[in-house]
């Protein structure tokens, strides 16, 4: 069963990208458009989409491997990825 993301506590970055606090971890999901550039990890794998990061209050930083095609993906994925790692949601 897929778990939707809380989607009210995201915010839109001036940037186009996403954050939320949870527990203390910031989670950050940002886009990333088709490129021809060789040094983007992203068009290396001839994919576009989201990306995701969670990064604790220790400073621990997890990532995603590639890109998801769809926003509540990445945000389930960051979320999910911080809960398992001791972040406690409030909500």
């Amino acid at each position: 069963m897929f778990r939707h993301p809380k989607i009210a506590a995201w915010e839109r970055e001036e940037d186009g990208s996403y954050k939320r606090d949870l527990g203390g971890w910031a989670l950050h999901v940002t886009w990333h458009p088709e490129s021809k550039d060789p040094g983007n990890r992203q068009a290396r794998e001839g994919r576009r989409g989201f990306s995701w990061s969670a990064v604790s209050p220790d400073d621990v930083k997890l990532e995603g491997e590639g890109v998801d095609e769809e926003i509540e993906t990445a945000m389930v994925h960051a979320e999910d990825a911080a809960l398992r790692a001791g972040a406690v949601d409030a909500a």
